[in-house]
């Protein structure tokens, strides 16, 4: 019986544990939210619920649209618009970014953090309550 129990116990830890672990940035969902290293440079939504990768600075967001994650070696690949490759560790905590604006190429390092469909829901819906605080 405590065998069972214990058994039980476990099996219901492990789908806790999986059902709260965050994706990882190769799963291409939600959305991630990555910051610049060096805060004059613009940071950046990935979003791939409407497959937009965004670089934005205080006055305006360049979009360009998303080519399908890859899987390079140790870290995955994430093209976009043609102008650009940004190279993350697969949960997204370190990312490299290369952007082509005209003739020059500009690289960018920094951090990114995933934001689930349902925190995203709960976002447009306090948004579109009056009074409420958007998160």
């Amino acid at each position: 019986m405590h065998a069972m129990i214990a058994i039980s116990v476990l099996i219901t830890a492990r789908l806790v544990a999986t059902a709260t672990a965050d994706p990882a940035i190769s799963d291409a969902s939600g959305q991630w939210f990555c910051q610049p290293d060096d805060p004059d440079q613009p940071q950046i939504q990935i979003d791939f619920t409407e497959d937009a990768y965004r670089r934005c600075d205080q006055h305006i967001c360049s979009i360009y649209d998303l080519s399908p994650v890859e899987q390079a070696g140790d870290h995955v690949r994430i093209t976009f618009g043609g102008v650009g490759v940004m190279e993350a560790s697969p949960d997204g905590a370190r990312y490299v970014e290369t952007v082509k604006v005209g003739g020059t190429r500009i690289i960018n390092q920094g951090s990114c953090t995933f934001r689930s469909l349902d925190d995203l829901h709960l976002e447009n819906t306090q948004a579109a309550t009056p009074g409420r605080a958007t998160l």
